[in-house]
């Protein structure tokens, strides 16, 4: 099925129709006839209300500074790391000056032999 028989499908099927001049008043008559069904309300009272308010803000609360300790956590983690990059870094460099010092040194001439006489 092609892209334009989908699309010819889709605007017949689609296709807006006239309900009727009489469709108003059949709807109308005919919620006019069903039972009313009366909705079952769960008695609330205003302090259950305030309870669930307060609860709602309270994990909010909870929310935002639980999301703030990790913050705080992760922040004081990387600046930990940082100390412990920047420490290596200096170690590397001490060690890698004194192997330069070690290889580009002039050698070392042979001490004069005394013969002690």
């Amino acid at each position: 099925m092609s892209d334009d028989d989908l699309e010819r499908q889709l605007r017949v099927a689609l296709k807006p129709a006239h309900p009727g001049a009489d469709f108003a008043p059949r709807v109308l008559a005919r919620l006019a006839a069903e039972e009313r069904v009366p909705r079952v309300r769960l008695p609330r009272s205003q302090a259950v209300a305030g309870w669930l308010t307060f609860g709602l803000a309270a994990s909010v609360l909870v929310a935002v500074l639980l999301a703030h300790q990790w913050q705080v956590r992760r922040t004081e983690q990387g600046i930990e790391a940082r100390r412990e990059l920047l420490e290596a870094l200096r170690v590397t460099d001490q060690k890698l000056d004194l192997a330069y010092r070690v290889v580009n040194a002039p050698p070392h001439a042979a001490a004069p032999q005394h013969s002690g006489a």
